[in-house]
């Protein structure tokens, strides 16, 4: 085991008082307390971390409750897992958890809980770069832990797990290792690889609920680079597991590296807008699926109703979209507008990493910047001082008028107003 002191310098002077202040708290109930996992692994490689986690020998969640009172903070339990969150003022969150072991009643299965020693605890953990502890006690304070050599693991960029039941425990530690191989541009050493081949080999994931699966999906996407994520998943044979007829071919890379180019395009030319990385990423993979296995596997990871039938009429809609949008004449702004008017966005973006043209790209650009901007001037009320009383023909002449102003036709309030009058008369005459 090795011991040093850690240097806190990296840390804003913020977070520094909230530990301290953590360790202090701790010393007056005699408790032993630790900064550890993830939050030390940022720590030594100097990546930014807000959120910390902290492990209390016995008296966790006690620990919590208290520290949440006496901090001014929030306090929220997770009874099942023996956790809880403490969000600080400043909106710093620390999660906190009892020194415990696991038991699995099964490979697959969710663990049992069992109370034990900080050893125990970081030994049960998943990589050995996620093992590491340091004192926040103050006679201590800093004093760095390693049991499983992770510091090593570290200086030397390797993904190691602790031990060889490791995956038969917990099979999405599988997904873990492609994740912080993304995250941290490490490699993952080769017993560990053997390991992983052995886990999917053994089909342990079929053990595995669906939940467990899409969350570990949800935060390999979130990650920077969720095509180069997918290519790892693909050499490890993982894809399988979310449908044993998904395939990684060239088309599909390609694919997936356009999508992320137009995904930071879209992030960059449009900041305020909400975009699901869950929904882009996970639904341009199963969508060279067909469509039968492409609604079923939506159903199974529990994509939204309405956001799998978008993604499902995209499939069947694609032949007639690339008709549409690629064709060599001019396409009326109109016309784009209304092929491609309220879908998800997220389907918009696959729909333009998948079509083939440059003119068809180009349409959906504009659409994007450009057409679903476009508003009225006049709206129910003007229609109704023309002498039209209230029903359905109030919506089809406001589309018209909209149509017009999109392709130009019409450029003013005044305009709007001479063709509305002139729709009127049409439906008065009848």
């Amino acid at each position: 085991m090795e011991r040093k002191r850690i240097d806190l310098k990296r840390l804003s002077p913020h977070l520094r008082r909230v530990l301290y202040s953590i360790g202090k708290f701790a010393d007056s109930r005699s408790w032993n307390v630790f900064c550890v996992g993830g939050s030390v692994r940022d720590l030594l490689l100097g990546r930014k971390n807000f959120d910390l986690d902290i492990l209390v020998e016995e008296h966790g969640l006690e620990f919590a409750r208290s520290f949440a009172r006496n901090a001014g903070g929030t306090f929220k339990l997770y009874r099942r897992f023996a956790t809880a969150m403490v969000i600080l003022p400043g909106a710093v969150k620390v999660d906190v958890t009892t020194t415990r072991r696991e038991h699995y009643p099964e490979p697959g299965s969710l663990p049992e809980i069992i109370p034990g020693s900080l050893e125990e605890d970081l030994l049960r953990r998943d990589f050995t770069i996620n093992a590491l502890a340091f004192s926040l006690n103050k006679k201590q304070f800093g004093q760095l832990i390693d049991l499983s050599g992770g510091i090593a693991d570290l200086e030397s960029g390797v993904i190691r797990v602790l031990h060889e039941e490791s995956f038969r425990d917990d099979p999405t530690r599988v997904f873990r290792a492609v994740r912080f191989q993304q995250r941290l541009g490490f490699t993952i050493e080769p017993r560990t690889e053997e390991l992983m081949k052995t886990a999917v080999d053994l089909s342990l994931f079929e053990k595995v609920s669906p939940e467990r699966l899409r969350h570990e999906l949800e935060l390999i996407f979130e990650e920077t680079d969720p095509p180069g994520a997918i290519e790892s998943m693909a050499r490890y044979d993982e894809l399988r597991f979310i449908h044993p007829r998904l395939i990684y071919s060239e088309a599909l890379r390609s694919e997936l590296s356009r999508l992320k180019e137009n995904y930071d395009w879209f992030r960059r030319s449009f900041p305020a807008e909400d975009l699901s990385n869950w929904r882009l990423y996970f639904g341009a993979l199963i969508y060279p699926l067909s469509i039968k296995n492409m609604g079923e596997t939506g159903k199974k990871f529990n994509l939204s109703r309405r956001f799998l039938s978008q993604l499902i009429a995209a499939k069947r809609d694609e032949p007639e979209t690339e008709r549409i949008l690629s064709s060599p004449g001019e396409v009326p702004p109109s016309r784009i507008y209304s092929w491609l008017w309220g879908r998800a966005q997220e389907i918009i973006l696959i729909m333009l990493s998948r079509i083939t043209s440059r003119p068809g790209a180009g349409r959906i650009r504009r659409y994007l910047t450009e057409f679903r901007k476009v508003t009225r001037e006049i709206g129910g009320e003007d229609i109704k001082r023309l002498g039209l009383s209230p029903g359905p023909a109030y919506a089809m002449i406001l589309e018209q008028i909209l149509t017009a102003r999109m392709d130009g036709k019409v450029k003013s309030r005044e305009a709007e107003l001479r063709l509305a009058r002139r729709l009127v008369d049409k439906v008065n005459r009848g």
